[in-house]
Parts: C-alpha cells; structure tokens; sequence
C-alpha cells in the first residue's frame, strides 16, 4: 500500500463476520458489560476490508446505539463519541497481536487485527486473547 491511497476495499456486498471474527468481536464487546454493544457485535456485517493484507474490517451493526454516556464512562478519555475494546495474543510465529474493537457514536465501526503493516495473522479462538483493555 502506498501513501495516499484508500485504506479501505469496500465490499460490493456486506457480509456475515465468520465463526472466529464473531467470537473475537462478541468477546471485546462482553468486556464493556453494555447489552447494546454486544447486540450489535452479534450482528454486525463487513463492509470493508484493508487493503494492506491485515484481517482488518469495518464494520456496520443495526439496533440500538450505545447510550453516549456508558460510551463516556468507559472511555478512557471521557469521550462519549469513541472508545475502544483492545486484546493481545501471541500469534503461531510467537509475534504479538492486537485486536481492536472500535466504536464510534456507540456503533461498532472497525475490528483491526494489527500484527504489523500487512501481516496477515488468524484469529485465534477469544479464550486466547489476553489483557483486555476498555478505553
């Protein structure tokens, strides 16, 4: 991927998250205890993948948004617009991953996969994410 370029490939058709992305996502979202977010993650669909290679996607959920203020009260900024819900692992090469739930206006809007710029990693199953982090 080179600067400048879009970070993300749109999908023509949204699709299901897949077994392990579900889990992962519905993990993240039961550690915040909000009922609207883990709703949300149960149902949300990809609209769009990186294009850098990562297992990064966005994401897009109907019903219920977070209530601003569960969304400031977790926030570690106190922010009632953004927070987000972080794990690590260590992926099959022994690398640290980060996997990343954000929510934006008390949406889920992006699960990243981060194990460094392109790298493609799998996600494990949510037993194995450790150091959950809300923020």
């Amino acid at each position: 991927m080179e600067v400048g370029e879009p970070v993300w490939r749109e999908l023509a058709v949204p699709r299901r998250l897949v077994e392990a992305e579900s889990r992962v996502a519905g993990a993240l979202a039961a550690a915040t205890g909000d009922a609207d977010l883990i709703s949300q993650a149960g149902r949300a669909q990809v609209v769009a993948e990186c294009r850098c290679g990562c297992e990064s996607m966005r994401l897009r959920a109907d019903g219920p948004a977070m209530d601003p203020e569960a969304v400031r009260s977790l926030s570690g900024s106190g922010r009632e617009d953004h927070l987000s819900v972080s794990a690590r692992w260590r992926g099959v090469a022994g690398e640290f991953v980060t996997v990343t739930l954000h929510v934006v206006a008390g949406r889920v809007e992006e699960l990243e996969v981060f194990a460094g710029e392109g790298v493609t990693v799998p996600l494990p199953p949510s037993a194995v994410l450790r150091d959950v982090t809300v923020s």
